[in-house]
């Protein structure tokens, strides 16, 4: 992820924000009220947005990047109003944010092992609604489930992808212990 120049606040000049994805960062966004559904944390909301390319946990996860800042740390809107001239108005760098962030999350070892988790946890899911399937007589919803199905596994198999691409590059050390099975 790239340093972003941030307006605070009116008054003061912009400033160049380091965004960090770390164990702080993970405690915002899995606690973020705005960000959980679906009985998902906010964490598990956030990989799923980035992957399903939703422009809006771009701005999430820049601004939950800052929580190291602590009490400097930007607003959410004052970091969409910085994506806006840095990113938001050039359609491929939008399109990038999205698998560099998902990249960034897996050079922290912590992050890395949150989606390993993320992603056993949705193959356990598909292994549960494929048993639920199987015993389902009502042809519609059955049809509704096996497609819920398809996007998570779809979902899954993205994110695999992207982490064994970002595993295949060369490592700047050999202690990297967050291969994929």
């Amino acid at each position: 992820m790239q340093a972003l120049t941030v307006q605070v606040n009116p008054q003061a000049q912009p400033a160049a924000f380091t965004p960090k994805l770390n164990y702080g960062f993970y405690l915002q966004t899995r606690d973020d009220k705005s960000l959980a559904k679906n009985g998902q944390d906010g964490f598990s909301a956030l990989v799923n947005g980035l992957l399903d390319e939703n422009v809006d946990m771009i701005i999430a996860a820049y601004h939950h990047s800052f929580a190291w800042y602590n009490r400097s740390q930007p607003s959410a809107t004052a970091v969409e109003e910085a994506l806006e001239t840095a990113m938001f108005n050039d359609e491929k760098a939008t399109d990038a944010a999205f698998d560099d962030i998902l990249k960034s999350l897996q050079a922290n070892d912590f992050l890395a092992r949150k989606l390993n988790e993320f992603i056993k946890n949705n193959d356990k899911l598909t292994a549960t609604m494929k048993k639920h399937i199987e015993t389902m007589t009502d042809e519609d919803k059955k049809d509704q489930m096996e497609i819920g199905m398809t996007q998570i596994d779809d979902s899954t198999t993205k994110l695999q992808q992207l982490m064994t691409s970002q595993e295949s590059s060369p490592k700047q050390d050999e202690s990297e212990s967050h291969l994929l099975n």
